[in-house]
Order: structure tokens, then sequence, then C-alpha cells
């Protein structure tokens, strides 16, 4: 009783701590304008040409779909912070020296993990109910048929989820971005293998699952039903409606799903293998010192030593025997020191970007360039630009919080006009970097004298650094950059869709409308950015 007791305590501490940032609520919030584009058919499913009446089965069945989806998929974003919080902030020593377990802790954050995710469903099941009694084409309101695809579709889904960020975070190389991009190709890999091998028990998501309980049946139901089941798109004809009454749900149905809450059980015990209860001298990856670690102790200890070893101050004793100090009168520079050099700055913010990165980092981006080289330049905008610029997506999504991640920002926001210096320079530097790592596109482009390429390719190269400054210094942190960078990249540039294509892959992606739209982002998102530092500066 009592480790149940500390690990409820555990968990509800977490919970708690997360839902009160303001970060939970624009969550929240994207969560409300998700339920309410699924509820007004913004966002339809529809089986090939079919959809169902709005009853409370389909009203239910259709915002668990979408739920399982879009809350599986960002959800992990969302709480793979928990084990990285405690480190970062040092309360994980302090746990450490307690008698909690590490298996107590872990089941802990996992089931704070599955909270703040059943949280956000939970709002999607109240514009459910909502929806049924109010917009519903029936307006009867039955919970159990609305509330039984969230308790058997999505919440074994989020389950899963929620210990697999645990598990990423007890892994380094998978604890900081490049585990969030890892994450996403998994995701789309196991939704597309379980789809399209109908194999239940790799499929979490269920769709296969899907599949199997609805579009078989509808095939005898109805006649002109050719299979499909689309999300979020219309379709070249009028959809007709069909009466639909719920899931009937057997045991081999539930068993089916109920299995994803012991795979997650069975991830959550993986990680605490893993885990070394924040000593780095435990654990399997024992050797592992986090980035940065050691370097920015020394750096930090030399300067707190020359800071020791100047004197600014002369103290004397006054009459009454108190100790009274007298600044020092410091020369003035002159005006040669004092005037501002961009281009030192510039360089500085650059080597500052790229300081870290591996010789493979450098390596795979010179394959890429001789690779835009090769090919022709239509080959190069859609084939090999996508990810010529998925590549620097973890140098960008360092913008605007490295000053927080390493304790900087009194030491650059004390500099002389910071807001005017150093953020333009940090800017100019990712736009240095798209600029470098998409050169040789951009000489193919040249080279074939396509200007419309080109604008568009410039375009992008503003667009996408611009996007992570913004996020990076309203968010403090990469994960948000990284999540819908990723997301973005997916659907629009590697797809070619036209009003998502940020970087122009194809001709019939460019038009003078997409170009002025997202001309006109990248000033809002720069002038946010510029917000967001004045907020930092005066918190």
């Amino acid at each position: 009783m009592n480790t149940i007791r500390v690990i409820y305590h555990l968990a509800r501490a977490d919970f708690l701590e997360r839902v009160r940032r303001h970060s939970f609520l624009a969550t929240l919030a994207a969560t409300a304008y998700l339920g309410y584009a699924v509820m007004v058919d913004d966002i339809k499913v529809v089986f090939g040409y079919y959809r169902g009446i709005n009853n409370s089965a389909w009203i239910g069945l259709k915002l668990a779909l979408v739920a399982v989806l879009v809350v599986s998929l960002a959800g992990f974003y969302v709480v793979k912070n928990a084990v990285n919080r405690d480190l970062r902030t040092r309360v994980g020593q302090i746990l450490a020296s307690t008698p909690i377990g590490k298996l107590d802790y872990m089941l802990g954050k996992a089931l704070s993990n599955f909270a703040v995710m059943t949280a956000i469903v939970g709002l999607l099941i109240v514009f459910g109910a909502l929806g049924s009694l109010w917009i519903g084409e029936d307006s009867r309101l039955d919970l159990w048929a609305l509330c039984s695809p969230f308790l058997f579709i999505t919440l074994p889904a989020l389950a899963f989820v929620a210990a697999l960020a645990l598990l990423f975070e007890t892994i380094p190389w998978l604890r900081g971005g490049f585990g969030n991009i890892v994450y996403f190709f998994l995701f789309m890999f196991l939704m597309t293998f379980s789809f399209e091998t109908h194999t239940a028990f790799t499929d979490f998501i269920g769709l296969g699952w899907f599949e199997s309980q609805i579009m078989v049946p509808l095939y005898a139901r109805l006649p002109d039903y050719r299979g499909g089941l689309s999300i979020g798109g219309g379709a070249d004809r009028p959809i007709e409606a069909f009466l639909w009454g719920g899931f009937n749900w057997q045991f081999d149905m539930v068993s089916v799903r109920l299995y994803w809450f012991a795979v997650a059980l069975l991830v959550v015990l993986l990680a605490t293998l893993l885990f070394n209860r924040f000593d780095p001298a435990r654990g399997l990856f024992r050797n592992h010192v986090p980035a940065g670690g050691p370097v920015r102790r020394r750096f930090f200890a030399r300067w707190r030593d020359r800071i020791a070893a100047q004197p600014s101050v002369r103290r004397t004793k006054n009459a009454n025997g108190m100790v009274a100090g007298s600044a020092v009168h410091l020369s003035a520079l002159d005006r040669a020191a004092a005037r501002f050099r961009s281009t030192p700055v510039i360089l500085a913010e650059l080597r500052l970007m790229l300081k870290g990165q591996r010789w493979w980092w450098y390596l795979g981006a010179g394959i890429l360039l001789i690779v835009s080289l090769a090919e022709s330049s239509s080959g190069a905008r859609a084939g090999v630009l996508p990810f010529v610029w998925l590549w620097p997506v973890l140098v960008w999504s360092g913008m605007g919080t490295r000053e927080m991640r390493q304790s900087t920002r009194e030491l650059v926001f004390s500099a002389p006009h910071p807001l005017r210096r150093q953020l333009p320079a940090l800017w100019l530097a990712g736009v240095g970097v798209a600029l470098l790592t998409g050169s040789g596109v951009a000489l193919r482009i040249l080279a074939a004298g396509d200007w419309a390429g080109l604008l568009g390719f410039l375009v992008g190269a503003l667009f996408i650094p611009t996007m992570a400054l913004a996020m990076g210094v309203w968010s403090g942190t990469g994960k948000l950059f990284e999540a819908v960078y990723v997301v973005w990249w997916y659907i629009g540039p590697l797809h070619h869709d036209r009003p998502l294509d940020f970087m122009f892959t194809s001709p019939a992606s460019f038009s003078g409308e997409i170009l002025q739209a997202y001309l006109a982002a990248t000033l809002i998102l720069f002038a946010f950015a510029v917000v967001g530092r004045l907020r930092q500066m005066r918190a």
C-alpha cells in the first residue's frame, strides 16, 4: 500500500506541475479548436463516399479516431520532458537521495504522462457531448456509445505513447531533438505497416482494427462502397449518410486494444532497467555525460574566478566600524572599442550554432550537397531539397533557446543593445545555415535560369529559421519547432502539398499568392520573436 501511495503522489505532483503551465493552456486551446473543427465537419471522417449520421456513436467514433492520430503524435512531444525536467532542475538528485525506488519513480512519471494526455482527450469528450446535444442530427445523448471509442481505441494508444516517451528519456541519444525526429518516423512507420499488413498486435493506433470492424461490414451494407478511409479531406462527389449504431463490443475486440496497456507496462519496465537514478556512474549508459555539461561548468568556473580576482569595490570602515564600499572608477571605452561590428557577431553565432556537431553531421551535409549538384534543377528541388533542409533541423531548433538552456541570459541580456544586435545576428546565422546547406540546390537552380524557383528557395531559407527563432523564444525549448517542423515538412514539401510547401519544391507549388503569404508569415514571425525577446529581457 505504501508503494501505491508513493506512485500516486509522484504522478499527482508531476501532473499538477504540468497542467499549471501556460503551455498546457495553449495545448488545450489547440485541442478545443480541433474538436470544433471535427464537430462542424471542417475535418471530415469519410468511408469512401459515406459518412455516418451525427449521432452519439458516430461523433464518438470520429472524435476518437482523430484524437488517436493527433494526440498520439503531438502528445509525445508534450509529455517527453518528465525525467529531463527533474535532471535540469536538480529535483532528481533530491529524489535519488530518498528511499523512492526506480520502478516507483518511473511508474509515477508514466502515469503522469498518461494523465496529461487523458486530460487533453477529456476535453474532446466534452465537445462530443455538447455536439451531440446541440449540433447533432440525432440529439439523443448516449454516453456509452460516445465514450466507448475513447476507452478502447484512444486510451490504449496513449498509454503506449506515455511509456515510449519515458523510454526515450532514459536513452541518451533519444533524449533530445534527435529522439523527437525518430519518434515521428517511427509513428509513420508503425501506422503504415499496420494498415498495410493488418497486423493487430503492431497497430497501436488502431487503423487496421478500424478497417476490420467498420470497413468490412460496410461492404455488405452499402452497395457502392469500394473501401477507403479519409480523414480531413472532402470528396469529388456528394457524400451520402448512413445510420451507424456504434460498436458491438466483444471480448476479442476489447482484448486486442487492452493488449497495448500490457505493452506499455513492459516498456516502462525496460525504461526502469535503463534508468540511472540521476547518477552518471550507474546504469547501462553510465559513461554518458550530457552534452555541454562539463564544458559549460568549466566555462563558468573560469569566468567566476576572473570576476573574483578583479576587485570592483574598495571596502573601508567608517567611524561606526561599518564596512562601506566605494565604487572604483573605470576608464571609459574609446569610440573604436565601443563600435559594434556585425560580421564577427554573426560569425560567432554561426559557430555557436554549429559547435558540438559530430563529424557524421558534416559528412551527411556534404553528401547531400554533392547529390544536389549531381541532380537536375527540378530533381534537386523536388527530390533533394526536402532532405537538405531536414538535416539541420536540430541546429535551427536551438535558436532562441540557448540563453535559457545554458543559463547565459544574464550575460547576453546585459550586453549593450541585445535586442538590436544579438537577435538579428542569431537570425542571420540561421539563414546562413539554410543557404550553406542548400547551396547545391541554389546553384542548380541558377544554372537552369529558373528565377522563380530561386525566389521560392530564398523565401524558404528565410521562413524556416524565422519560425525556429519565434518558437524557440516563446517556448524556451526547441521541442515545439522540432515537432511542428517535421510534421509540416512531411505533409508539405515531401508530398508537394501546394499550400503547405514552404520550400516550393516544384513549379506547381509556386504562385505569387503563396509566395506573398510566406513572406508575410516570415515578417510576422520575426515580429513575434522580437516581442518574445523583449518579454524575456523584462522577466
